[in-house]
């Protein structure tokens, strides 16, 4: 079960968060925390970091860094399909995202993250049918 998703760009400021088990008691210490522990790897190095007792995944696009964290045994690679996922999916609907798309649209980014992402499993990954119900509003 995913416990955060965490969108930060590279001077570590929040851009999107959605908690699906429990929010930490300094959510913007935690925030900072997990985005530094990220943003200072090394290019070569593994896309999968230990955090506290959070296992984290993370990718790079662009400026963006989209970040996952689970708790309990997952598949490292499925989440990161499921962040491609949601990359892909946010492109097609804002055409290349850009963290400014993110900022000034984030009621879209929460409505496309919970399409894919409900209470920590996720429920979609077809792209057509994320961006159906969004497109329709």
């Amino acid at each position: 079960m995913i416990s955060f998703c965490l969108i930060t760009n590279r001077r570590c400021q929040t851009r999107f968060v959605r908690y699906y088990d429990e929010t930490p008691q300094d959510p913007s210490a935690f925030e900072l925390n997990i985005a530094r522990e990220c943003i200072v790897r090394k290019p070569g190095h593994a896309l999968f970091v230990q955090v506290g007792k959070y296992k984290v995944v993370y990718r790079v696009y662009a400026s963006l860094y989209f970040i996952f964290g689970y708790e309990r045994d997952e598949n490292e690679f499925a989440i990161l399909e499921l962040i491609q996922n949601c990359v892909e999916t946010m492109d097609a609907y804002f055409e290349k995202v850009t963290e400014l798309d993110i900022v000034c649209n984030i009621e879209k980014v929460h409505m496309i993250i919970e399409e894919i992402v409900g209470k920590g499993y996720c429920l979609e990954t077809n792209q057509a049918r994320i961006l159906e119900g969004i497109t329709a509003l």
